[in-house]
């Protein structure tokens, strides 16, 4: 056992991300797992694409299993679908800013056929 930040590590730890990361894990360092700036997290959980641990109040602390975060992080379909919802979060907001309605600026967010080949 290690010790990160005051936390007890559980598990291997020397994986390839470098130090390894404690079996649960606050929004800051999923966000650093990922490669992702912090909006992305209320967000993803918002739409239920991503779940935290437990049961937390809406603003009590959020914890991941690191675990989970590494597995997500290797599926593919997964990843696509989360950026596929930031994306579209990104894009109803600029256009809330833009005073237009979200459908007057409807950006194609389900790929074609010629897309996935």
């Amino acid at each position: 056992m290690a010790r990160f930040r005051g936390v007890i590590m559980m598990g291997p730890q020397n994986n390839q991300n470098g130090p390894g990361w404690p079996a649960c894990v606050g929004v800051e360092e999923a966000a650093r797992i990922f490669g992702w700036p912090l909006y992305f997290f209320p967000v993803l959980m918002r739409a239920g694409h991503l779940k935290p641990l437990g049961k937390p109040m809406q603003n009590a602390r959020k914890w991941f299993a690191t675990c989970e975060l590494e597995r997500l992080g290797n599926d593919v379909a997964w990843l696509d679908k989360a950026i596929r919802i930031m994306e579209k979060h990104v894009h109803e907001a600029n256009c809330k800013q833009r005073g237009k309605a979200p459908d007057e600026c409807q950006a194609p967010l389900e790929r074609s056929a010629s897309d996935r080949s």
